[in-house]
């Protein structure tokens, strides 16, 4: 069967902004990169590709200035869950990309990619280094209610959404066709982590 590709019109982007960077030591979503914080440059990434960003954040988090819709936590504290479900309640579109705001390094191709896996699909969540990337997936908005479902019975994972009907797992072999290097799915967590980035930034600047 067939399956009509999806536009612009069709696509949104969530940014998930509200975690506590207890490792990192500092906020996120303001690290600089280039003299741009970190979350504007992962908003840049998906920009092209989308109707409108949606950045999900802490009910009392400052963040920088986005061309982007904030909306805020219901409840603080409960992780990434709710705020992917949140956020696919938010979106005016089908279907939503979902990332992370220390996602800087992501390939569009990989956001193309996930276009043409979701066909027929509810979601497509890559798998990479065997490991599920929920923060860097696409899916349909009908989708909160089952992520919604899960988080109030106190699932914290966010790779619980691999259980929900209807999600597509990408497999690394065709994600490599796109991002060699696993870019897409480099997340910065730690000090140590956001100087490997300022140094790959640097020498490489990002992909595609």
């Amino acid at each position: 069967m067939d399956h009509p590709r999806l536009e612009t019109h069709d696509l949104s982007a969530i940014i998930v902004a509200g975690g506590r960077s207890r490792r990192m030591g500092r906020p996120k979503p303001w690290l600089p990169l280039a003299d741009v914080p970190l979350i504007a440059h992962v908003a840049a990434r998906v920009r092209p590709l989308v109707h409108e960003v949606v950045v999900v954040a802490a009910a009392e988090q400052d963040l920088p200035s986005l061309a982007a819709r904030i909306v805020r936590d219901r409840e603080p504290g409960l992780g990434p869950l709710p705020a992917l479900a949140l956020g696919l309640e938010t979106v005016t579109t089908p279907y939503a990309f979902a990332l992370g705001c220390d996602t800087p390094f992501v390939v569009r191709s990989v956001l193309r990619l996930l276009i043409e896996e979701v066909a027929g699909a509810d979601a497509a969540i890559p798998v990479w280094q065997d490991r599920l990337q929920p923060l860097v997936a696409l899916y349909h908005r009908r989708m909160a209610s089952g992520i919604g479902v899960l988080a109030a019975t106190g699932e914290r994972r966010l790779h619980s959404v691999a259980s929900l009907p209807g999600v597509r797992l990408v497999p690394a072999e065709r994600l490599r066709a796109r991002d060699p290097g696993g870019a897409s799915f480099r997340t910065l967590n730690t000090p140590e982590e956001y100087a490997a980035a300022l140094d790959a930034w640097t020498r490489d600047g990002p992909a595609d």
